[in-house]
């Protein structure tokens, strides 16, 4: 009887000695490491870019600029977006639902025909109206953000018809969320 009380004493000691503590490993676990933002951002920025309409450029402070073609996507003056750019922004609202740690910033643009507050309202209700879209399309609220930029930020030059309808567009500037 000794024997066996012995024997289960020494058997738990043992097991015990063995043991490790919660949140401890008794040896060092495989971790699964998440991809790194630049990792992802290189998966969005391909993805994005093998649509004829899109245009995906990598930032210099490690956003990601999506550039989406407004010049027909708006009627003049009007903030409410026409079939094809809903369309895109149909086509493109999956994407930015498979990175959900991003924020996204619309931005919109105009060319300079009009006066500045005029271009300004303009590019901040097409903005808006972006973000209403891309929210309806299941891309949640809580990373959409809207501003416009108005005519002051020009990718081409105003004067020539064909120059006016490139600065007439609408980014997104995806981030990884702070």
């Amino acid at each position: 009887m000794f024997r066996n009380s012995f024997v289960t004493v020494a058997l738990v000691a043992l097991l015990s000695a063995c043991a490790t503590l919660p949140g401890q490993y008794a040896t060092t676990p495989a971790t699964v490491s998440e991809p790194s933002w630049v990792e992802e951002r290189a998966t969005l920025e391909a993805s994005i870019n093998t649509h004829p309409e899109f245009d995906a450029i990598a930032m210099d402070d490690g956003g990601l600029l999506i550039r989406l073609p407004a010049a027909e996507g708006f009627a003049t003056g009007e903030t409410d977006p026409t079939p094809p750019l809903r369309r895109l922004l149909a086509e493109i609202s999956p994407l930015l639902q498979t990175f959900p740690d991003t924020d996204l910033l619309v931005l919109g643009h105009t060319d300079s025909i009009g006066s500045e507050l005029y271009n300004l309202r303009l590019s901040i209700g097409r903005a808006e109206a972006v973000m209403d879209v891309l929210r309806s399309h299941g891309v949640s609220l809580a990373r959409l953000t809207a501003d416009g930029r108005g005519e002051a930020e020009p990718i081409a030059d105003n004067a020539p018809p064909e120059g006016r309808a490139i600065n007439r567009r609408v980014e997104i500037v995806v981030r990884p969320r702070d």
